[in-house]
């Protein structure tokens, strides 16, 4: 049999009868003796148990006497060709599924829970929300909170009520950029988080961004971007 090597399951038996591994043993044995994969226990139409094993004919028959004896009566097994990636695969399926049958929850060994990232974005979004209602001191006083944790032009995120028009003058030619409400900048449709890296691009030079941009304040002169950041 040719087997193509992005094929990660390669054979499966699903949904049979537990009888099959007493009725019919040498069949099963040849097919899955010795072969490592996932298996899946079922009770009428509704999943178990999920697991994994080196030998799924050991397993699935020993399940036949352990404690998940008479509570399930039909199994499918999936053979697989990369025994490195079975576990985190089971993790991830148990966690989806949540079988009955298994007493632990899958553990995603080097991943990242994101609902704890979203969480400190969300408060940090209204911690911004604040600031720009109540205005004034409050607004400063957030840029100077963000100033200590947050690089380049995202320390002024959720702090900027609309897009700013920037400009910068080099050898008497006016490059012109604009700084949105999530904190990056635009310049000739493409987004940057550091306005010395956009000044950068434009001189093919290191140079202080902060120093480089101006903007029109509430007075209507072109001031520094870095007033902006330390207002």
């Amino acid at each position: 049999m040719t087997r193509s090597s992005n094929v990660f399951v390669r054979e499966y038996l699903e949904r049979v009868s537990w009888k099959l591994l007493e009725e019919h043993r040498p069949i099963v044995r040849r097919m899955i003796r010795g072969h490592a994969g996932v298996y899946a226990l079922y009770k009428g139409e509704k999943l178990y148990y999920l697991g994994l094993a080196s030998n799924l004919m050991g397993r699935v028959n020993h399940h036949l006497k352990d404690r998940h004896r008479g509570k399930w009566d039909r199994f499918s097994v999936y053979l697989t060709t990369d025994d490195a990636h079975i576990r985190p695969l089971e993790a991830m399926m148990l966690r989806v599924i949540n079988p009955a049958g298994n007493r632990v929850k899958g553990r995603l060994r080097g991943a990242r829970d994101l609902a704890r990232v979203m969480k400190r974005q969300m408060e940090e979004r209204a911690r911004d929300e604040t600031a720009s209602l109540l205005g004034g001191r409050f607004v400063s006083h957030r840029r100077r909170s963000k100033m200590r944790a947050t690089k380049g032009t995202l320390v002024l995120a959720g702090l900027v009520e609309r897009p700013m028009r920037l400009v910068a003058t080099h050898e008497s030619k006016q490059y012109k950029a604009s700084l949105r409400r999530d904190g990056r900048i635009s310049y000739k449709g493409k987004l940057y988080n550091s306005p010395s890296r956009v000044a950068c691009v434009i001189l093919g030079r290191g140079t202080n961004g902060w120093h480089f941009w101006r903007f029109r304040n509430a007075r209507g002169q072109w001031v520094k971007l870095a007033t902006l950041r330390t207002a």
